[in-house]
């Protein structure tokens, strides 16, 4: 893991990584809904979405969870959802994620880290509140 200075301002919060044995990652996780973010370049001091990815954002439940859940005749409906964003095989999930075609499905993530999680608010700004989980890839599994 990587040491920083205390000192160093010039660290990115949003970049860091937090120790993954602190938290009980699932193995399994259901995708309950999944948007693509594009990459915004600034034109004349105008933030504009371009065509390119930046990344694959998804709320998912812990799939173990679920089924626990229905096991004992209760609606998962009420879990709150992980927040996961996707970095990497972004064009191939981007055409799965146009067609509705990554909701329910039940994945692994590929090489899982926690982060913190940016929170934003109505006009524009926001705080770093709460945790996602960011992973390089997704494995699909089935049921």
């Amino acid at each position: 893991m990587t040491k920083f200075n205390l000192t160093d301002e010039t660290i990115k919060v949003g970049d860091l990584k937090l120790d993954k044995s602190q938290f009980d990652i699932p193995k399994k996780v259901t995708i309950l809904s999944s948007r693509v973010a594009p990459v915004y370049k600034n034109v004349n001091g105008e933030s504009i979405a371009t065509d390119e990815v930046a990344k694959i954002t998804c709320s998912v439940q812990d799939t173990d969870k679920i089924q626990a859940l229905k096991d004992l005749g209760y609606s998962p409906d009420d879990l709150k959802g992980i927040r996961l964003e996707i970095v990497d095989n972004l064009n191939k999930l981007a055409k799965s994620v146009e067609k509705d075609e990554l909701n329910s499905l039940v994945v692994e993530l590929v090489n899982p880290e926690v982060h913190l999680g940016w929170r934003a608010n109505n006009n524009g700004g926001g705080n770093w509140g709460g945790l996602k989980l960011v992973a390089t890839d997704i494995k699909f599994i089935g049921a």
